[in-house]
């Protein structure tokens, strides 16, 4: 296989096996990657790092006012790649600036998970904090420029629906089931790695997975095919231009209405991380000095009892994983069969809804929380994160698919996607939320006791492990049922999508031909 990738000759081309395997290949390793961050991520400076409260609560005001960094370095990388229109010949616009990015940002977020700690213990807070706050500016910015570029390359590789939709689908499968199998990670590193901390066991075991990453990302992009290419246009634009060009961009977005609508709905549902970003925590506080016995399917044929007396944390989120495994497996399956029947529309508020019901009944049903016994709080919990699997597979597959038709929309109304630009606008608002959110846990674990107790959890006050318990019970479901409002208002789907399609196929398959017979003159 050389390294010069065509693109595609015909818009309707269908999607190659090999095409398929790359995807799926880097799709599941970087999700690996993303299991174990999620898992062990917040606990690198709230748990394993070290750092005082002070120098805690120091290191979360610094990263969320540089937060706010986001606006500015989205809107500059966006409007760099849209503007520009620069063509790599048959490279296509993206692949060369993923290449040039992927390296550098893999090795920063390895380094963001050394054990300093562990390593360097004579080092203080004030070289942490620094150093910690250096990295998140470089991943910030490299993460930036590689996701927008991602996502539009992404978005180009295929006009057919169904296609869409079963790219979707394998996302969804990957991200799904080793998302929910991710914590058997953090339960088997003390096997696989022995005789070290959590924290060198995230880093070792985090380090090979990232360095996997790179080869499998870069055969991907080599693999892929841009079957959307836009009408020629100048490959530069003079400076004095710039500002005109960019603000024209922006105003045919905002002009987007299915676009806004969609975007409002993510963001309220953003909120939703505020909740689950503090399961981790809650289970290390109400858990880790717990002691029970449960038993299942009592008096059949396969009861069963399980045993927890060693405080192992890790081993009730790998056990909720697996009670969720099941229920998402079944959505998943179920995801790409009902989309044949039922709007996207109709099943993103249908997903949202049932998310929100969820986790509302799991507030419930463990309210007040003196009234429960661990057992008892640890299975009402288990059980409605797990029905909650029930709407993963949509919740995967259906936000996705609804992009996909907004940019569908952009390009009929106005000729232009604009993918990078509305993928760096989508996730400056979710990263300001994002930061936001982040810095809300951290005072959160501040004030409810949390990090004053984290290597201590035997004294960690009541409150903190009601707060915490509570906050991951109820954000959820009243966040979902917020971002359901937006889409009450969205009109594009079902037939008139199809419509929409229809009428730009002519448009794409001219200016792929356009395309083609340009790069072949400069090649002649």
């Amino acid at each position: 296989m050389k390294l010069r990738n065509n693109l595609a000759t015909d818009v309707n081309e269908k999607i190659t096996r090999r095409e398929y395997i790359a995807y799926s290949s880097s799709t599941a390793m970087s999700r690996v990657g993303s299991a174990m961050n999620g898992f062990f991520g917040g606990l690198v400076a709230s748990t394993f790092l070290g750092l005082s409260p002070e120098a805690f609560g120091i290191y979360g005001t610094i990263v969320f006012i540089l937060g706010f960094w986001d606006i500015a370095n989205d809107i500059i990388v966006a409007s760099f790649l849209d503007f520009s229109r620069k063509n790599f010949g048959r490279w296509g616009r993206f692949k060369p600036w993923l290449m040039l990015t992927i390296v550098p940002l893999n090795l920063v977020v390895i380094l963001q998970a050394l054990p300093i700690n562990e390593y360097f213990p004579e080092v203080g807070d004030v070289f942490k904090v620094t150093y910690l706050v250096v990295l998140y500016l470089l991943n910030d910015t490299l993460t930036t420029f590689y996701n927008a570029a991602l996502t539009a390359l992404n978005a180009r590789r295929t006009t057919d629906n169904r296609e869409r939709g079963r790219i979707a689908a394998t996302d969804s499968i990957l991200g799904s089931s080793i998302g929910s199998t991710g914590t058997y990670i953090a339960t088997l590193l003390p096997y696989i790695l022995p005789n070290m901390s959590q924290a060198e066991r995230y880093f070792y075991g985090y380090g090979v997975v990232t360095l996997l990453a790179i080869p499998l990302s870069v055969w991907n992009i080599i693999v892929t095919k841009e079957r959307i290419t836009e009408p020629l246009q100048a490959e530069r634009i003079h400076i004095k231009e710039m500002g005109k060009v960019v603000k024209e961009i922006y105003k045919k977005i905002v002009k987007n209405k299915p676009l806004m609508l969609f975007m409002l709905s993510e963001v309220l549902g953003h909120g939703f991380s505020i909740g689950y970003g503090c399961m981790t925590y809650a289970f290390i506080a109400c858990f880790s000095t717990e002691m029970f016995e449960i038993t299942f399917f009592k008096d059949t044929f396969i009861e069963f009892t399980y045993s927890y007396n060693d405080g192992n944390y890790a081993a009730l989120l790998a056990f909720a994983s697996l009670a969720s495994f099941v229920t998402t497996g079944i959505s998943l399956f179920l995801a790409p069969i009902v989309r044949r029947w039922v709007d996207d529309k109709v099943l993103y508020i249908c997903t949202k809804l049932g998310t929100g019901v969820c986790y509302i009944l799991m507030f419930l049903s463990i309210y007040p929380y003196e009234k429960h016994t661990p057992q008892e709080i640890f299975v009402n919990v288990v059980f409605w994160y797990a029905l909650h699997g029930l709407t993963t597979g949509f919740y995967n597959t259906i936000p996705g698919l609804i992009q996909l038709a907004a940019y569908d929309y952009g390009e009929y109304k106005f000729g232009e996607r604009n993918e990078v630009t509305v993928s760096a606008v989508k996730n400056t608002l979710s990263r300001i939320l994002a930061n936001c959110t982040d810095y809300f846990i951290k005072l959160l674990l501040i004030f409810v006791g949390y990090k004053e107790f984290a290597e201590t959890p035997e004294l960690m006050p009541l409150q903190a492990k009601k707060s915490l318990l509570y906050i991951f019970a109820l954000l959820p479901g009243l966040f979902s049922f917020t971002s359901i409002i937006p889409m009450f208002f969205y009109k594009l789907s079902g037939k008139k999508h199809k419509e929409i399609v229809k009428a730009l196929e002519e448009r794409r398959q001219q200016s792929l031909d356009e395309f083609n017979e340009f790069v072949s003159e400069k090649a002649e």
